[in-house]
């Protein structure tokens, strides 16, 4: 009995465990890129168009953009306009993969705004 009761001691220990470390919003590990000081003024970091890249086109377009699997969007503003380029994300193109439903439309038009200065 006693070797039951130690079992399913441990059992729950580790369900409570997992649960905890399961709560909290999702991304509630990220912290901010900017920091704001005591007079309001915020530091430098990298924009949410560029933590989008990081999260999801960096595998593809590499650290610099320098393209990977992905074509090279170094230029890319020269190129194709931010509708195009918010046409692509958001369907996809030849081998890239839609991203309407993996970011909201705010974000996809967010990152070709950004993209579309890349010239």
């Amino acid at each position: 009995m006693m070797i039951r009761f130690k079992n399913g001691f441990v059992i729950c220990l580790l369900a409570g465990v997992l649960l905890l470390s399961a709560c909290g919003a999702p991304g509630a590990n990220n912290t901010d890129a900017t920091k704001t000081s005591s007079n309001g003024e915020q530091s430098a970091g990298p924009s949410d168009e560029q933590l989008i890249y990081k999260k999801k086109c960096i595998s593809c377009h590499g650290v610099d953009l320098q393209g990977r699997a992905g074509p090279s969007l170094q230029n890319v503003g020269s190129r194709l306009t931010e509708e195009e380029i918010f046409d692509i994300v958001a369907n996809g193109r030849k081998g890239m993969p839609k991203f309407e439903k993996r970011l909201s439309e705010e974000e996809i038009h967010n990152l070709s705004r950004w993209l579309s200065e890349m010239k």
